[in-house]
């Protein structure tokens, strides 16, 4: 019985959280679309101080194809046109964060 239950504890420890992919390392962190109280309270209190006015990814004016989408990147608050921009950032946010990190630092 003691062999069984410490089988079973094992095997639990080798199931991946959400967090870890298959290979049991850390998932990359994604952009995640506002959608709870909590995080719409965090986003507004950050759109004040966003530097941009355009979707990080198309570049088109934020709001131009309908209402704007929020998303959280960790604590970072990102805007995009559509969704679609969202899928993209995603897929690659290193491409796109240097445009924002750029953009929010003063001109010298």
């Amino acid at each position: 019985m003691r062999l069984v239950l410490a089988g079973l504890f094992l095997a639990l420890l080798t199931i991946p959280t959400p967090a870890q992919d298959q290979r049991g390392e850390s998932a990359p962190l994604q952009a995640l679309i506002v959608k709870t109280p909590e995080q719409k309270g965090k986003a507004e209190a950050l759109i004040p101080s966003y530097p941009i006015k355009t979707c990080l990814v198309s570049g088109d004016e934020l709001g131009g194809m309908g209402e704007t989408v929020d998303a959280l990147y960790g604590d970072r608050l990102v805007r995009f046109c559509c969704k679609g921009c969202v899928k993209s950032f995603n897929k690659n946010p290193s491409k796109y964060l240097p445009k924002l990190e750029t953009s929010a630092k003063p001109a010298s």
